[in-house]
């Protein structure tokens, strides 16, 4: 697959199974390259392997399915219009919870609220840093589902949405952490998918720390009305950080002390690197910021190799190690997002609306 040069948008609608069709046809080339990347590097590309790993991600369908059937519908779907195997496309939904010695540290994610802002309007940045062979397979959804808020999410491959923002304001950016407790339950992307369903933000929150999750991520949530706050989770805890004089932000380690007592042990130097970093150039600043002004802090470079724009260390396989693979800006009053494919330092922030 030839590199893209800009993230392709897909407009779907309607009931669960239309709209995973329209993004299994649409996505195709993506959803289609995902699988066989993922399967290629995975445990060396051992078929064997990759099939007793679809034997492991059966056992979170169950609690997943009595929870949330729409989106097994939908996933169904998926793999029906981009013509690959569900059994694959569930895999990779329940990739964190089947490989779970693969990690990556990954993504930072900074909110400002009205009055931090230059337009007084609520800003929420992201960086999605992953392995690099995903950059391939970014693509945008539009999304218009039959009763639930219409919503802009960046997403690849055979996954769910579930970064972006929806009609009613209600903007969600997610960081990978690392907790001891795990349970077979929903994966985190299938009960993340719910957060771009909320009509609030207390909504969004009850939404991110579902009950019977199999783990947990870090979710900044943000509304067009200022609110601003971390919901940082493992499998059977959670704990909520609220934004402080008009901001927050977040990267892969644990800030509340009730989630570092859960947290594995290892190293989040380059995650308290970048914090710090965020925290010095969001929070330490009397400046009203713009959204260019945060096009260039995900574009800073302080602390190489742990900066807030990663990118691929010389002669790392595109399966190891993670990059900012696309940058994202939402302003949730407006109902916009600018998006720019790759290391934002190189990259072209192009804006869409709903």
């Amino acid at each position: 697959m030839e590199d893209i040069k800009e993230i392709p948008l897909i407009e779907i609608m309607g009931k669960p199974r239309e709209r995973g069709h329209q993004q299994g046809e649409g996505a195709r080339l993506q959803i289609q390259g995902m699988v066989t990347a993922y399967r290629t590097f995975s445990w060396g590309g051992d078929d064997k392997k990759w099939l007793g790993a679809r034997e492991k991600a059966k056992r979170y369908f169950p609690p997943a399915v009595a929870s949330f059937p729409e989106y097994i519908e939908e996933l169904q779907a998926i793999a029906e219009g981009a013509n690959v195997s569900f059994e694959d496309v569930w895999l990779l939904n329940c990739f964190e919870e089947v490989f779970c010695e693969y990690s990556v540290s990954s993504c930072s994610n900074v909110a400002v609220s009205n009055d931090r802002t230059e337009n007084g309007h609520v800003l929420l940045a992201h960086n999605e840093d992953w392995i690099s062979v995903d950059r391939n397979h970014l693509y945008l959804l539009r999304v218009k589902p039959q009763n639930q808020p219409a919503f802009l999410s960046l997403t690849y491959g055979a996954l769910l949405a579930n970064i972006g923002f929806n009609e009613e304001g209600i903007g969600v950016a997610i960081n990978s952490v690392y907790h001891r407790d795990n349970n077979l339950s929903v994966p985190r992307v299938v009960y993340s998918r719910a957060v771009l369903s909320a009509r609030t933000i207390e909504e969004a929150i009850a939404k991110s720390t579902f009950e019977d999750r199999s783990g947990g991520y870090n979710f900044t949530l943000a509304d067009a009305n200022g609110e601003l706050c971390c919901v940082e989770c493992s499998a059977d805890v959670h704990d909520i950080i609220p934004g402080i004089n008009g901001w927050i932000a977040h990267t892969n380690h644990y800030q509340s002390s009730k989630m570092q007592t859960l947290e594995i042990p290892g190293q989040y130097a380059g995650s308290n690197a970048r914090l710090n970093r965020l925290r010095q150039l969001v929070g330490y600043t009397s400046r009203e910021l713009t959204v260019q002004h945060l096009q260039t802090i995900l574009a800073d470079h302080a602390n190489q190799p742990d900066s807030i724009c990663c990118h691929k260390k010389p002669n790392e396989q595109p399966y190891e190690g993670s990059q900012t693979i696309a940058s994202l800006i939402m302003d949730l009053n407006e109902r916009k997002m600018w998006i720019s494919l790759g290391v934002p330092c190189q990259g072209n922030f192009k804006m869409h609306d709903l």
